[in-house]
């Protein structure tokens, strides 16, 4: 059998929990588990982006890297650095980029 993964129990109080309710209960979604890993996805996918846009923007990362680490294509990343207003490139970062695409 294929399992789902780890077991994560987590508490919410009780506003939390009636926001989740009202929620599922507009959107008449029965299985609170599926739509919370749902809603778990999306709120870490943005936290990577985040966490990523940042490393863009201080230079510790290149924007190719940053892409491939956050499974997008290139041009979503510089879309979504764009939208950041993160500055994109400097002659470090596209001398990464080539290293990187020359690697694959």
């Amino acid at each position: 059998m294929i399992g789902m993964g780890d077991v994560l129990s987590v508490r919410m109080d009780k506003e939390l929990e009636k926001r989740l309710t009202f929620l599922m209960e507009k959107r008449k979604i029965v299985d609170k588990s599926s739509y919370v890993r749902q809603l778990i996805d999306r709120s870490l996918s943005a936290d990577l982006l985040d966490y990523l846009s940042e490393e863009v923007e201080a230079r510790r990362l290149s924007i190719w890297k940053a892409a491939s680490i956050a499974e997008i294509p290139l041009r979503a990343m510089m879309r979504e650095l764009a939208e950041r207003k993160v500055t994109m490139y400097d002659e470090q970062t596209l001398t990464e980029d080539l290293t990187f695409v020359e690697g694959i």
